[in-house]
């Protein structure tokens, strides 16, 4: 598995810090309560929003209530027409090399648990402890193969 650069980890790291902050921010409230507080503080009417975003004004009503969920581009739109700029962030839930080492794990278990029971057909039932370590010696070996293919089994 190709290793990131120290660069690209701390990138993923700055951008998952700063997404996690934002998130605990912005107390996950629905987009609608964000365009709806802006619009009010501007002293903008959904008429007048509608209009400079080229949306219906229905739409700015739904998306206010919470009754839909607008896509990208219509939010893009409706916050350029509110003079603000909509950021979008991925926010990792876990480390790049926690994600691989589960995944790599998971295969791993599933080559190991093809072999048990190869080797219970024969009543050869292996011991536990080799099991374990069969999986750890796997895990490795997927983590370090730069063709391992962790996603796609």
């Amino acid at each position: 598995m190709k290793h990131l650069s120290s660069s690209e980890k701390l990138f993923l790291d700055e951008v998952t810090t700063a997404a996690k902050h934002l998130l605990h921010t912005v107390r996950k409230l629905h987009v609608g309560t964000f365009i709806k507080t802006i619009r009010k503080q501007l002293k903008m009417t959904q008429s007048a929003l509608a209009k400079r975003a080229k949306v219906p004004q229905s739409t700015i009503s739904r998306i206010e209530q919470e009754i839909t969920d607008p896509t990208l581009s219509t939010l893009t739109a409706i916050f350029e027409a509110l003079s603000c700029e909509l950021v979008i962030a991925p926010m990792l839930t876990e480390s790049i090399d926690s994600l691989c080492r589960k995944q790599a794990r998971k295969i791993a278990e599933q080559r190991v648990q093809y072999l048990r029971g190869t080797m219970n057909m024969e009543d050869q039932e292996p011991d536990k402890r080799l099991l374990e370590e069969l999986i750890k010696k796997e895990t490795e070996a997927l983590l370090h193969n730069p063709s391992a293919k962790l996603w796609e089994e």
